[in-house]
């Protein structure tokens, strides 16, 4: 979908460079002029009449509270690019909102939370992921499950979904035994002369080497 007051067309003609030597034709006219047609009702153009946005409007909708001490800014923005594209705001159970919410006093030092808030607990903010809690920063793979068991329950997330592809067996089931064919041979057991060879091996008088000392960092 292509926005109202952009046109494709347009877009495309005005990035080809033309040669400074030879004059810009006529054709760009018509543009100019139906951006101002359309910028002809002055309600477009009356900030008296624009509509913020409203918390209840954007939902659902995420919120990253991160150390800004830290400088966790750069770690937040990501989190909220891969959510963004995961679930777009196109598609129904998309978020409206990711807001990031730095903090810099010192009993919030060390923080990186997550929040989402759903029209299903009226608004109220469900913590997602604590990084105190859970250990360490949200692995995106995991953030994104369980973002989507909350908005999207049946939205698949392809390689970052619950299920491993690798295991095939069911669980619960015992492993499965080698086939006859494949049993390992027992190992022989050595003979009275290997022995004997191996213990005057072993009696021989050690090397100048070995009273040397090592040492360990």
């Amino acid at each position: 979908m292509s926005c109202q007051d952009c046109d494709n067309e347009d877009a495309v003609t005005s990035s080809i460079s033309t040669p400074a030597d030879t004059p810009q034709s006529a054709t760009s006219a018509p543009s100019s002029s139906k951006f101002q047609a359309a910028a002809v009702d002055p309600a477009l153009l009356d900030p008296t009449q624009f509509v913020p946005p409203t918390p209840s409007s954007s939902l659902p909708r995420i919120v990253i509270e991160f150390c800004d001490r830290c400088r966790w800014l750069h770690r937040a923005t990501w989190v909220q690019t891969e959510l963004f594209l995961t679930f777009p705001t196109t598609s129904e159970a998309g978020l409206r909102a990711i807001a990031l919410v730095p903090r810099t006093s010192p009993e919030t030092g060390g923080r990186f939370r997550v929040w989402i808030y759903r029209e299903r607990t009226q608004g109220k903010a469900e913590l997602v992921w604590d990084r105190k809690i859970e250990g360490g920063f949200p692995e995106l793979k995991v953030l994104k499950q369980r973002v989507r068991d909350l908005i999207a329950p049946q939205q698949g997330l392809g390689h970052s979904d619950h299920h491993d592809k690798n295991n095939t067996e069911p669980e619960g089931e015992p492993p499965k035994l080698p086939e006859k064919g494949n049993e390992p041979t027992p190992a022989k057991e050595p003979e009275p002369e290997q022995e004997q060879e191996q213990e005057q091996e072993q009696e021989q008088e050690p090397a100048v080497d070995d009273y040397t000392p090592r040492f360990r960092c």
